[in-house]
């Protein structure tokens, strides 16, 4: 059985306990947060206090959706995931190109460089986080990334994200982890799997984010759904969005059409939903709020442990 890789260590896919696939715990100053101050959060204080609430909730892992270059500390990761006893998975990739300074380094690698640059991480180490985005680091950190992220925009995955999907795609089919691909709302997804196939990836080992950024359309997700892989629904408790009444109708849709074992939930947490910055929820809100309503309105208990539990080891051990 595969192991995972997290920031202190190899662990089997049993022992991720309650696990939230998509989260952001430390993140770094990025031309992203010029527009969004939610998008940087690097108190390393603060950050331990929610890991460890998370922790006392009944949290053991989660996985860290920040990539390389954009805004990612891994030896902030590792020291979190230690002092804190959450198991933190950290994230190799790509992001929206908006969280890059059009002078990062890593806009001059071409495809060859991009899957060498993603595979290195799996496989010898995390590059650190660099202060100046133009220059590249030379040492890795005696840490490596648990599974791929990649993102596509609405527009869907054209030009140069079409490039940045190949190498992650082949990064991750080559090595065996899991890929996260960022959608927003789940829109063009199916040119995006299909260009993930191409590069060799199993549907068993492909999460699609944030379908769930529409709860109405429930055709969007049945489609998502028929291609074989997940979805990680984490916009629960983001009201902008729709209400959690909506997202457990949403939940009961997929159980009654019979994908409920490929659900995943996490919060894809901001500043503005950790209570240790000053936000509304905290990344306890599933443990203690949203799953023990899921049980009391009659979410059958296989389901609601699986969303955390059973889909997430299966994804990582499949």
């Amino acid at each position: 059985m595969a192991l995972v890789q997290s920031a202190v260590g190899s662990l089997s896919p049993e022992a991720l306990g309650h696990c939230q696939i998509h989260e952001h715990i430390f993140l770094r100053h990025t031309p992203a947060a010029e527009g969004n101050p939610a998008l940087r959060f690097d108190d390393f204080d603060r950050s331990l206090a929610e890991l460890r609430a998370y922790r006392e909730a009944g949290g053991a892992s989660l996985a860290d959706a920040q990539p390389v270059a954009a805004g990612r500390d891994g030896a902030a990761l590792e020291r979190l995931s230690r002092e804190s006893g959450v198991a933190v998975i950290a994230s190799t990739g790509y992001h929206l190109l908006g969280f890059y300074r059009p002078d990062c380094w890593v806009h001059r690698l071409d495809g060859e460089g991009l899957y060498k640059l993603y595979r290195s991480e799996l496989e010898d180490g995390l590059l650190p986080w660099e202060p100046d985005p133009a220059w590249r680091p030379e040492r890795v950190l005696p840490i490596r990334a648990g599974l791929v992220k990649a993102a596509i925009p609405a527009q869907g995955p054209a030009g140069r994200y079409e490039v940045l999907l190949r190498a992650a795609s082949r990064a991750a089919a080559d090595t065996g982890v899991p890929l996260m691909l960022h959608t927003e709302r789940g829109e063009r997804a199916a040119e995006a799997l299909a260009i993930c196939f191409d590069a060799g990836m199993r549907p068993e080992k492909i999460v699609v984010c944030h379908a769930d950024r529409q709860a109405g359309d429930w055709s969007v997700h049945d489609g998502i759904a028929s291609a074989g892989v997940y979805l990680d629904y984490d916009t629960v408790g983001r009201f902008k969005y729709h209400s959690d009444e909506e997202e457990i109708a949403l939940l009961r849709h997929g159980l009654e059409a019979g994908y409920g074992d490929r659900i995943l939930l996490a919060l894809d947490t901001t500043a503005q939903r950790l209570t240790a910055y000053g936000g509304a929820l905290g990344l306890d809100y599933l443990l203690n709020s949203f799953l023990p309503r899921l049980r009391r309105e009659g979410a059958p208990e296989e389901a609601v442990d699986g969303f955390c539990r059973a889909n997430c080891r299966r994804l990582f051990a499949g």
